[in-house]
Parts: C-alpha cells; structure tokens; sequence
C-alpha cells in the first residue's frame, strides 16, 4: 500500500513556474558548444593570420633594406621612387649633417629632426647585423615613428655614399602602419567571414536536429494524450531505429493492453450486466415456455385425435427449441457443475435436427443428415452439448437463407478419423462470415446480424473446450463449414 501523499510531496511533484521545452534544452547546448567552437577557432586562426601578416611584413622590410644596404648602384632619387612603388614604404636618406639628401615623402621640418633623431639613435650596421643574427625568434631592427596623422614603422639601414669619398649616409625606410593594417584586415576578414558562416550553418544543423528530435516526442505527447482519452490507436512508427522508436513501440504495447483490458472490461459489464436484467425475465419465460409445453402434452392426451395432430407435434418442437434458447441464455456463466453422462452423438443431432426442421421447412432450406454407421459417444453434459448443436446449426440456417443460393442447402455430417476424434460437420451454402469480424467470431457479443447477439458461437466455443474440443471454421469452395471436434468413448 502506497504511503500518503503530504505538501512536501505535492510540492515536489509540481513542475516549475517558467516552462522550458525540451526543444530549447537540445538546442541552447548544442549551439552555444558549436558557437564557442567555432568562435574559439576563428579567433586563433585570426590571430594567427594577423601575426603571419605582420612577421611576413616584416621580412619584406628586411629584405628591402638589405638589397639596397648592398646595392652597388648609388641611390638616387629616382631609384628610391622605383623602390617605393614596389614595396609600398617611403624613403628618406639623411646624410651625416642631419640632412635630407633623398626623400620620396615631403618632409616638413619637425619631421626631419625627428628622423634624424631616430638616425642618430640607431646603431651602426655592423652592431645591426650582430643583433639581427643572435635576436631569438628572428626579430628586427624595427622602431616606429609617428609623422604627422599617421604611424611608421621605420627601418634604418648605413649605405656609404657612392659619389663622396669618405662620406657615409643613412637610409630610412618608413612603412605605414595603417597600411599594414589594412592589409592584415583584408587577410583576417576572410577567416572571420567563413567563421561566421559556419557558425550560422551549425546553429541552422542544431537548431535542425532539434526540432528533429524534439518532433517525435511531440508526437508521443500527442499520443499519450489521445491514450487517456480512451483512443488507443497504434501510432505509426517510421523508419528511425532509435530509442524513440523503443518508447514508440513500448507505447503500442501498452496501447494493445490497455485496448485488451477495455474489451475485457466491456466484456464483464456486458455480462453483468445481462445477468442482473435479463436472468429474472429469461427465467420468466422458461417457466412460461415449459408450462405451455406441459399443456400441449397434456391437451394432446385427453382430447381425442390429439395423439395423430401434426400440428401439435410442431407447436411441441418449437416450444422445446423455445427452452432451449432460453437455457442457452441462462447458462452464458454457468453456477452450477454439469451432470455428465454417456452421450451418443448421432442421436444428439438428430434430436436437434428433429427441433429446428419446422424452421428450415418454412425458411424452404434443404436439410440433410448424414449419420455414421456406427454410434459416436462423448463423456459430457448433454444439455451443454445439444445447445452448442444447435447454435451452429440455427446459424447455418440464417447464413443459408442469407446467401442467396437457390434452393438453400445445410448439410450436416458427423464422423470419425483414424486418430480417433469425433468431428460434427455443419455446412452451408451462405457467403460466409463477414470479413470484418472472421478474427473475432468466437468472442462474445460479435454479430453483424440486425436482430442477433452475438452469443451463439461464444457458448458454443465455451461447451467445445469445456468437453476437450474445440470448433473450427473454414471456406470449402461454394461451402461454410462450422466444425466441432472433440474426443471420442471409443
């Protein structure tokens, strides 16, 4: 027994205030793990660029400044202006009185002191050399130097003048920052763009796979949902193989059960329910059924010409056959054990046969018996055994007249096999069970006719497997064949 529930408990069972679909709870993770991701690389990679760019710019500034520091050519202005167009820095060569013998920039005269001032604080070329080879990490000679709005980096490099003897100068080559700038922007833009496209691809994955799996367990919700309001439809499964296909299919089992049990449950209230109103009124009706009986039987021997009254014979028949429904209807769930005893089968038929071929006269059935040669004897209730007789044999005259053969024919065999079982065969010439309900012809309160119940072949089931047999149909050509097997007092 289950302990009771208290507000602690109540408290615990209730969800939170702020709802949050499981759809955002796979979404938010997976995009801002591919966001960091992606993100995270793009910035190394663009750092990486910006740095490859500024050593890369560096080495050119090096290598122009060591071809024109060994140039055996003197440098003229026109050499400089060549050289400016190729490698994008300015040139300005000072010589030793602080002057501007060459520039390709027009300088102003802050400029120049302060160029000379980074020309004088530089040392000479072979202590440049020496620092350049044992700098670790290939470092240089750089400096930077600010001329007017805009920053330079400046490389200085001693060139010996060509055309005075004796006399030395200094080169300084002066490289925009904001070009090296825009240079680095123009290499890093491509690597933010294909980061921020493949950022954008990956949220539109996640944000795919999301809905993707949040989609199903929407359908579940939905499901379930239609399960507690009693529809319990299979819902499809589809081509996935996943653990959502295992709750989908864990769900239909529980729908088949939860369908098995409501039949079940149906089942017994139909038959309570047919016990409580009916079981008073049928009783009823036997009593009056067999008293009118006893007063044919009685007004057939005492009034003369009575024993030779055909007429009386078939009102007796119908008024047994009477009984017999109402018995039949009686003993849905037996309360009592039955009294069973030796029963020849054949004579057992026959007597049903003799009941009911008023009925198949006047329904213009042909009706044919054919008996074994030998007696064919069970251990059982006979009742029990004459009502499952005459179920089938009333439903295969129903099915007979509504088969529209001309004339309609029932057939009725009994015999045994070599194993020694006992078959009654009850053939007709109708269409057949309907196709809808050939799966569940056996349960009880199945019928497609207007005015039946659906209680024949259930009883008569129940009688089969109570004596050890069991009934069976099958098609047989233009043929219905109901059959009832059971085991022989051989």
């Amino acid at each position: 027994m289950s302990a009771p529930l208290n507000d602690a408990t109540i408290s615990q069972s209730q969800p939170s205030g702020v709802r949050w679909p499981i759809r955002r709870q796979l979404l938010v993770p997976m995009v801002a793990v591919v966001l960091l991701a992606v993100l995270s690389a793009t910035a190394i990679t663009a750092l990486w660029i910006a740095d490859r760019e500024r050593r890369d710019e560096a080495k050119n500034l090096r290598r122009v400044a060591q071809t024109l520091g060994n140039a055996p050519f003197p440098l003229t202005g026109s050499v400089l202006w060549q050289m400016k167009g190729l490698s994008g820095a300015e040139f300005v060569l000072i010589d030793p009185q602080q002057r501007a013998e060459e520039s390709t920039l027009r300088l102003e005269r802050s400029w120049l002191e302060q160029l000379a001032s980074v020309a004088r604080s530089a040392p000479k070329r072979s202590e440049l050399i020496t620092a350049q080879r044992t700098r670790a990490g290939g470092g240089t000679d750089q400096t930077s130097v600010t001329l007017g709005q805009r920053d330079y980096l400046v490389v200085i490099v001693d060139v010996p003048d060509r055309l005075r003897k004796g006399a030395a100068s200094r080169l300084l080559i002066l490289y925009p920052e904001d070009e090296l700038a825009a240079r680095v922007r123009q290499a890093v833009y491509p690597a933010l763009l294909s980061g921020l496209v493949a950022a954008c691809v990956a949220v539109a994955i996640a944000s795919w796979l999301a809905r993707r799996l949040a989609r199903p367990i929407g359908s579940l919700v939905g499901r379930t949902a239609a399960i507690a309001q009693g529809d319990f439809t299979p819902m499809p499964l589809g081509r996935r193989n996943d653990e959502l296909r295992d709750l989908a299919e864990s769900i239909n089992r529980m729908t088949e059960q939860l369908a098995g049990y409501e039949r079940e449950v149906r089942h017994n209230e139909r038959l309570r329910t047919l016990g409580k109103l009916g079981a008073s009124m049928a009783h009823q009706l036997r009593n009056a059924a067999t008293g009118g009986r006893m007063a044919i039987e009685l007004h057939r021997r005492e009034c003369p010409g009575g024993e030779k009254d055909e007429s009386l014979d078939v009102a007796l028949r119908q008024m047994r056959l009477m009984e017999s429904y109402l018995r039949q209807f009686l003993s849905i769930e037996p309360s009592s054990p039955a009294i069973e005893s030796r029963v020849d089968m054949s004579r057992l038929v026959s007597d049903v046969l003799a009941l009911v071929r008023p009925s198949y006269v006047h329904a213009g059935i042909e009706l044919q018996f054919v008996a074994p040669s030998t007696p064919i004897c069970l251990d059982g209730d006979p009742e029990s055994l004459r009502q499952l007789v005459t179920n089938l044999v009333l439903n295969a005259a129903d099915a007979a007249v509504a088969g529209g053969a001309t004339p309609p024919q029932v057939r009725v065999e009994i015999d045994r096999d070599e194993k020694g079982r006992g078959t009654i065969r009850i053939l007709d010439t109708g269409r057949g069970p309907d196709p809808t309900v050939c799966d569940r012809l056996f349960d009880s309160f199945v019928t497609t006719k207007p005015d039946g119940f659906g209680l024949g072949l259930f009883v008569a089931r129940q009688v089969a497997e109570r004596h050890g047999g069991q009934v069976r149909w099958r098609r047989d050509g233009e043929w219905t064949c109901f059959s009832f097997e059971f085991p022989t007092d051989a």
